[in-house]
């Protein structure tokens, strides 16, 4: 029989304050570390989303946001902070406009810190003066990161900074509309298109989207005075400035050639010309001209030329303006390295010559560079040399050969005199690491100096039980001061400075713990052996669990992610983190959690009878080993999950009776309903209807003899998961006489966001829980459902006994 408790109840409500805790996000701010050691910005990531919820827009490989022309895989932070290394002075920031804060850059002396600011409109150029302790716009025009990761650079002293701007705005976001109470029809068209391009192609539609995004305006933005323009607008696809801020290296993109160009040739920069320009924009001298973009004039005038190809633009960073490019001829195994200097007026010089592939140059100081060969794709080489002598004996460096499986090794750098970032040297040989080794399954942090003339590594710190402590950067000179992170098991993370000199600790920022009823709380890792297969999880027992007191219910929960990648930082020592999403809140209710975090979800590689069996044989061991080991009661299980891992849900209560109740959230459940599910053509629904229908576990649902609470955000747009797929469910189980509870958060999507939504959320989750796990409540049970869920139910009877279906 259908039961619904609480159904025409109004508002939000709100679990117990212990579950509540969860929708706290456990986030540790970024550190950017001043040049001069003596600043740290913290940068707080919590909960930074793009304004108006904007989708994002691809374009030959570029994920980007169109209302702001930024790319849409970079981090964006909500907050800022800065925190004094020496004395602990804090200083919060005001006047910063609502928005998300991108690319936060320092300034060589350390002064000023400059960033994005991202906005529902656009993106603009901000900078804090931690000096005078204010913030600004240095520019009212739009910032275009269209066809750049980063659209501005410092320069080198100080001064200012280059930036690229939008030249078309075409893209704004209008006002929100305030909804008619007067209903208005819904028209949505769709047309067939004979000449359809497919997503691999570039098409003539593409092709002038792109030259939208892509024109831009460089400009030199003094911190004091007037920005001024460089040159004139083009297509830039990179730009750098000289190390002394008098020129300017500049690569644009050949429209002509757009029709030819695909992901990999704007990749590589196939297409672009680079030329050194002025700091007014004049055109000094053009480095290189893709053979491409030459006209036919020019390609028959020169019929017998070998063609030459330049790559790897870089200036020197111990001189004012010398551009270093590698060279070759076309089919060539080797390339010479050449150079020339400002004024940009003789020919370039031959400054070293190589064997292999050149990928790209590590400047250090005046006696010390790393040449990076690249060995084949996923190999480089490395090779010590000297600046100012670049032809003479180059020392091999065994900086990464011998590096072991799943250890990581990272070179420090630091700016040098000029304002330039290169690699931290000491005494023109030594080179500064830090990286963690992975022992016993789990990483141990360290500090290293590097011998370049030696080829020796020498421990300087490493890590120690029972914390998990990180390098963020080096400050001294020597590498005795740094700046680390720090945390363990049952800490959170926080900032520490080490003076390995005076052998002191001092601790930087306080962060408290996000979940405090947590903190005494049993949790152990638990695996199972099913077919040889390992499925791994976590296992959380309440603080009231006592053997002798008897079995207690369990909840198993399925999360929707994959594995983790095996480069993810594995540690005892690692603060253990929670969220609201999984099991692990309702060890507050006095049950057992198992969080599983290994399940196959459904997907074009597993599906069918492949993955019901495997699902099944999989409950049945995990089941049974919680059974065996006397802490579940086999009549008090119940199973959870979101997205994929809510289809498993479903699957697996029509397929077993091992679970007395059901909690599935914004899940698949009618694959008829997302014809391209399984992919194109082939896989769709009109070729392959019985994989869709098999694979449906809506067909299933008279199987199921358990209850089931289902969950969705209504504004659920996810491939697959439409807000529909739980109303049909829903309304399939209901008209069964299933015993089934539907819950719809209106303002959420796939991912729930709105704190009072996920809030609600617990709480009826709980109340599912107790309503199976504890002896029945008093519930106003009601025949009606709210007007919003449209579903019709036969008129209710003036007495009807509801027997319980839990026993």
């Amino acid at each position: 029989m259908f039961q619904c408790f609480d159904a025409q109840a109004s508002g939000y409500k709100q679990p117990s304050e212990s579950i509540a805790e969860f929708v706290n996000v456990y986030d540790v701010p970024d550190a950017l570390v001043s040049p001069k050691g003596r600043w740290m910005a913290l940068l707080d990531n919590k909960d930074a989303a793009q304004f108006g919820a904007v989708q994002n827009q691809h374009l030959l490989g570029i994920d980007f946001i169109p209302a702001s022309s930024m790319h849409a895989d970079i981090p964006r932070y909500l907050g800022l902070t800065f925190k004094h290394i020496d004395t602990g002075a804090v200083i919060r920031p005001s006047a910063i406009p609502e928005g998300n804060i991108l690319h936060p850059s320092w300034s060589a002396n350390g002064r000023y810190l400059a960033f994005v600011l991202e906005t529902e409109q656009a993106a603009h150029l901000w900078v804090y003066d931690i000096k005078q302790k204010k913030t600004r716009i240095l520019s009212q025009f739009p910032l275009n990161g269209f066809t750049m990761n980063k659209p501005f650079e410092w320069l080198a002293d100080s001064s200012g900074l280059i930036a690229n701007f939008q030249v078309n705005k075409r893209f704004t976001t209008s006002p929100r509309q305030t909804q008619n109470s007067k209903q208005q029809p819904l028209v949505v068209s769709a047309s067939a298109n004979l000449n359809r391009v497919t997503g691999s192609e570039f098409g003539p539609v593409q092709q002038d989207e792109f030259k939208a995004f892509a024109l831009g305006q460089l400009y030199k933005v003094p911190l004091q005075g007037r920005a001024n323009a460089i040159g004139e607008p083009a297509y830039f696809s990179d730009f750098s400035a000289s190390p002394d801020a008098t020129n300017l290296l500049v690569a644009m993109i050949d429209i002509a050639q757009l029709p030819n160009m695909n992901n990999a040739a704007l990749t590589r920069q196939k297409y672009s010309v680079w030329q050194i320009w002025g700091m007014r924009g004049v055109p000094l001298y053009e480095v290189y001209r893709p053979q491409e973009t030459l006209n036919i004039a020019d390609v028959l005038s020169k019929p017998f030329s070998q063609s030459i190809i330049k790559r790897v633009f870089q200036w020197r960073a111990d001189k004012g303006a010398t551009l270093v490019w590698a060279e070759s001829s076309d089919g060539d195994d080797s390339e010479s390295l050449y150079s020339i200097s400002a004024p940009f007026k003789r020919a370039p010089r031959l400054y070293a010559e190589t064997e292999g592939r050149v990928s790209h140059i590590l400047w250090g100081d005046s006696q010390l560079a790393i040449l990076a060969m690249r060995e084949d794709a996923d190999t480089l080489s490395y090779h010590a040399f000297s600046p100012l002598t670049p032809d003479r004996k180059r020392v091999k460096l065994s900086l990464f050969n011998d590096l072991p499986h799943d250890s990581t090794r990272e070179l420090i750098f630091t700016k040098n005199d000029m304002g330039v970032d290169v690699l931290k040297v000491a005494g023109g040989r030594y080179l500064f690491l830090k990286g963690s080794n992975r022992e016993n399954g789990g990483d141990i942090p360290y500090l290293s100096r590097f011998d370049t003339r030696g080829n020796l590594f020498t421990s300087i710190w490493q890590s120690s039980a029972p914390y998990f402590e990180q390098v963020v950067d080096v400050i001294s000179d020597d590498g005795m001061r740094f700046v680390t992170q720090k945390q363990s098991k049952n800490n959170p993370a926080n900032y520490f400075s080490r003076n390995l000199t005076f052998d002191t600790v001092e601790q930087l920022t306080k962060n408290s713990h996000p979940y405090p009823s947590m903190q005494n709380i049993s949790k152990e890792q638990m695996s199972f052996n099913v077919g040889g297969r390992v499925i791994e999880g976590d296992f959380y027992l309440p603080n009231s669990f006592n053997p002798s007191n008897g079995r207690i219910p369990v909840l198993v929960w399925l999360n929707a992610q994959q594995p983790q990648s095996d480069r993810k930082m594995k540690s005892p020592f690692l603060f253990t983190e929670f969220n609201a999403f999984d099991g692990a809140a309702f060890v507050h209710d006095g049950y057992a959690v198992l969080n599983i975090n290994n399940l196959d979800l459904l997907s074009q590689q597993v599906h069918g009878e492949a993955l019901t069996a495997h699902l099944r044989d999989s409950a049945q061991t995990i089941v049974s080993t919680l059974v065996a080991q006397g802490i579940a009661d086999k009549d008090k299980i119940a199973i959870g999950g979101h997205g994929l891992a809510a289809t498993n849900v479903v699957k697996l209560l029509a397929e077993t009776d091992l679970f007395v109740t059901g909690i599935a959230r914004s899940g698949t459940y009618n694959l008829t309903l997302t014809p391209f599910f399984f992919g194109e053509r082939e896989h769709s629904l009109w070729s392959s209807q019985s994989q869709y229908v098999d694979n449906s576990v809506v067909f299933q649902a008279n199987e199921v003899t358990a209850s089931l609470l289902l969950i969705h955000g209504y504004q659920d747009r996810e491939k697959g998961s439409y807000p529909v797929q739980s109303e049909r469910l829903f309304s399939a189980m209901n008209d069964l006489g299933k015993s089934v509870r539907l819950v719809v958060l209106p303002q959420s999507g796939h991912l729930y966001s709105e704190q009072d939504e996920v809030l609600h959320m617990l709480y009826e989750q709980s109340q599912w829980l107790k309503l199976h796990f504890e002896p029945l409540p008093e519930v106003e049970v009601s025949d009606s459902i709210p007007q919003l869920l449209r579903f019709e139910l036969p008129a209710p009877q003036k007495t009807v006994t509801y027997p319980s279906p839990w026993g």
